[in-house]
């Protein structure tokens, strides 16, 4: 026997508890990959996450949203309902960031987060460490800032280490 699972995700904004999940079991591994890129992809109400076929409770064969086109066409097409207006979003936020880059926009009227990264070129960040991340300079830090040194993609707590003009 094999048990056929696909298993969603919970969209920001949709009020549900948990991520939507199917099973069903079949007698053969075909007719469980045909169910679960066919009628289950269609019936889920939400975009999806993974797809799966168990064995004698042993994982035979996996895939995940970003690694098979039948999952990577449902997401789309389910976040292009969702939001008809994103590609567009999308284009114009690479648009500002050539410009910014290329100093069309003058510098009083950049975010703090543009200003940031036109005055630190070589640092990215600064992101917020919700789990243990280690660092170069401060070792594991939890729930703190920290900058990625773009050249050398290596994090630090510190930006005192290495100067933007050298």
């Amino acid at each position: 026997m094999f048990t056929a699972k696909i298993t969603g995700v919970i969209p920001k904004g949709m009020n549900i508890t948990s991520a939507p999940v199917e099973t069903r079991e079949f007698d053969n591994i075909t007719a469980a990959k045909q169910w679960l890129l066919g009628e289950a992809l269609s019936n889920l109400p939400t975009p999806v996450s993974t797809v799966e076929v168990f064995s004698g409770g042993q994982s035979i064969w996996r895939e995940w949203h970003w690694s098979h086109d039948a999952l990577k066409s449902k997401n789309e097409l389910w976040w292009d309902a969702k939001d008809p207006s994103r590609h567009e979003r999308e284009a114009a936020q690479v648009e500002r960031k050539r410009q910014v880059e290329s100093g069309q926009i003058p510098y009083s009227q950049l975010s703090l987060k543009e200003q940031f990264e036109r005055a630190n070129p070589r640092w990215l960040g600064p992101y917020f460490a919700w789990l243990p991340t280690s660092t170069m300079d401060a070792g594991t830090i939890w729930m703190s800032e920290y900058w990625v040194r773009a050249t050398l993609g290596v994090k630090y707590k510190s930006k005192s280490f290495f100067f933007d003009n050298d």
